[in-house]
């Protein structure tokens, strides 16, 4: 009886944390491609209902600076296609997102709270808020992250999450990689349904993040394979097309 009551007592305050609570994240994640020399920027938003998130690439109208509080961000326009996505399910631990492998676009299952954050000593102050240094290594990447308490959401952008607050910066230690939060609504307003899969994905199979990543091997080694072949264009040129896709984030 005293397990159950503990257990319930648990429960309960897990629903009081994430009861019925509707924040608007926004990032900007800056990606240094050093095999084709390119500095891409993308703007990111974050849904976040109750227990569950999606992260969507979105066209920024205007974004303000780091703010406690952002209403603008609820109208940003989210592009409508067969979207890039990570959702995150915490009272599943679940996690589904979309990503490519050359052209196609897979639906990819994987498990929440990958992280094992080593929280330090060391604080600084980000825009308005008073952040603390946490660190990890993952997936072949060791990241160096600024969360604050100040915003008791254990969440942030990507797969990241599992800290004691938001996270406001993140970033691999060569800067391949870097998030930095852009805005911030904690009383937004938006159509719930839009925290969940993009009907897009409906009929998609989800694979394993094992699986994806033996499909991502194998058309790099395709690749390699054809970067090897002698071509002529119509105009008679001869020569040897490289193939290359761009890095992933997971190195493994």
């Amino acid at each position: 009886m005293k397990k159950l009551l503990i257990n319930l007592f648990l429960l309960l305050i897990f629903a009081h944390c994430f009861a019925q609570n509707e924040e608007v994240l926004s990032y900007r994640l800056t990606i240094n491609d050093r095999l084709l020399g390119d500095k891409v920027e993308q703007n990111l938003i974050v849904y976040v209902h109750g227990a569950s998130s999606i992260e969507l690439v979105i066209r920024p109208r205007n974004i303000s600076n780091i703010e406690k509080s952002s209403n603008e961000l609820s109208q940003i326009k989210v592009i409508k296609t067969k979207p890039y996505f990570i959702y995150k399910d915490f009272s599943a631990k679940k996690l589904l997102l979309s990503d490519y492998v050359g052209a196609k676009k897979y639906l990819i299952t994987d498990t929440l709270n990958n992280f094992n954050w080593n929280i330090t000593n060391e604080r600084k102050k980000i825009g308005n808020f008073n952040c603390k240094k946490a660190s990890t290594v993952f997936r072949g990447r060791f990241y160096e992250a600024w969360y604050t308490d100040d915003v008791p959401l254990r969440n942030g952008p990507w797969n990241f999450c599992g800290l004691p607050g938001l996270i406001v910066k993140v970033k691999d230690k060569n800067s391949d990689f870097v998030y930095e939060l852009t805005g911030l609504s904690l009383k937004a307003k938006f159509d719930q349904k839009l925290v969940s899969i993009p009907s897009g994905f409906a009929n998609e199979r989800a694979f394993s993040y094992k699986e994806f990543r033996a499909l991502y091997k194998k058309k790099l080694e395709d690749n390699i394979k054809l970067s090897r072949i002698t071509q002529v264009t119509p105009e008679g040129i001869t020569g040897k097309v490289t193939i290359t896709l761009p890095e992933k984030q997971e190195k493994f």
